[in-house]
């Protein structure tokens, strides 16, 4: 006799699929913003490279980020700067907007759920 399943879906899940991995380096220096309601967030950019058969088809990509967890924020702001090198999870979002010529543009924004750092920057000489 052959049993009969029954699948059933929640509707209180809602699974996040737009999601990015990368490692890269910080390109820009960490910009602590605010937003109109006084949440205070890091915007970035990360340079991911990407090897190609010879040195000549290497090429870069450079993708916006924004952080807003103040525990990451916080750790960022005393530990991190232009030259670190970070592993990223963050949720991927495409927003569009109309530019003043009227032309419509998109833009692909990342915003930071977790990080782990690879390497930190290099610390400026001391001089005596």
């Amino acid at each position: 006799m052959l049993r009969q399943s029954i699948r059933s879906f929640s509707t209180s899940f809602k699974p996040k699929f737009a999601k990015m991995t990368l490692i890269g380096t910080i390109g820009t220096d960490l910009q602590k913003q605010t937003t109109s309601t006084g949440k205070d967030f890091l915007k970035y950019a990360i340079a991911v490279n990407h090897k190609g058969k010879t040195t000549a088809n290497d090429t870069v990509s450079w993708f916006n980020i924004a952080v807003f967890n103040p525990n990451q924020v916080d750790f960022m702001e005393k530990n991190l700067a232009k030259g670190s090198k970070i592993y990223l999870e963050a949720e991927v979002k495409n927003t569009s907007y109309t530019k003043d010529d009227g032309s419509k543009t998109f833009n692909l924004m990342l915003f930071q759920n977790n990080f782990e750092v690879i390497k930190y920057p290099k610390k400026p000489e001391q001089s005596q």
